[in-house]
Formats: structure tokens, C-alpha cells, sequence
């Protein structure tokens, strides 16, 4: 069983949706990165304050780029054709998953499987 053409268009076209989302946001946070680290800052208090805000926005800015890899690669995943197959049992991924999370790459199965595994260690 395969997702049908026109399923498939939307979530082609939700992932370009979102990857826009995420590029023009990406760029918003590094422009103000770099706009807040160029600014003059008046005492110690307001520094400090400035490298909290620039730690998170820059935390924020990795977390983006790390699901813009991922929708990256869920459209080089459709262009190839194994599209939400998942990445552990290689069985297909349910449409409904992949409607709320276009870019998962692994089934509620083995996405349990993987975040009990993680949270043993």
C-alpha cells in the first residue's frame, strides 16, 4: 500500500509550506542575532541579559535547522518514492501521522521504541 498521488501532492506541498516557514525564520533569528551582538550594551546587567537572549534565540535557530533537515529530507524522500516508509521497520508510515507530522521519519511503534531507549540511558 502506497500513499495516493493526490495525498502525496498535500503533503509535498505542506512540507514546502512549512521548510518557507522555517528558512524565513531561521533568517530572522540570525539577523537579530547579529544585529543584538553589533549593539552597544550600557552595563553588565544588560550584557548578561543580551547573552541569555542570544543563547536561546540561538538554541531556537538550531532546533529549526535541525526539522528543516528533516523536511529536507521527507521531499528528497518523495522525489526517491519511499516516502513514509519508516527509517527502523520499513513498514508505511499511517497517512494521519504523516498529515500532523509530514516530516516524521519513523512509525508510533518504533518512535516509542526509540524515546523508552533514550530515556533508560
Amino acid at each position: 500500500m502506497t500513499i495516493a498521488k493526490d495525498r502525496l501532492a498535500l503533503l509535498k506541498e505542506k512540507l514546502l509550506q512549512e521548510r518557507d516557514v522555517l528558512v524565513a525564520e531561521v533568517d530572522k533569528i540570525q539577523k537579530h542575532s547579529n544585529d543584538e551582538f553589533e549593539s552597544e550594551v550600557p552595563d553588565i546587567n544588560d550584557e548578561a541579559a543580551r547573552t541569555y537572549s542570544r543563547q536561546v534565540m540561538l538554541s531556537r535557530g538550531e532546533a529549526d535547522r535541525q526539522q528543516l533537515k528533516l523536511i529536507d529530507e521527507a521531499l528528497e524522500s518523495i522525489e526517491r518514492g519511499d516516502y513514509g516508509i519508516c527509517v527502523d521497520c520499513e513498514l508505511e508510515i499511517p497517512y494521519e501521522r504523516l498529515k500532523s507530522v509530514p516530516f516524521v521519519e519513523r512509525c508510533v511503534d518504533c518512535m516509542t521504541k526509540l524515546e523508552e531507549a533514550r530515556s533508560e540511558r
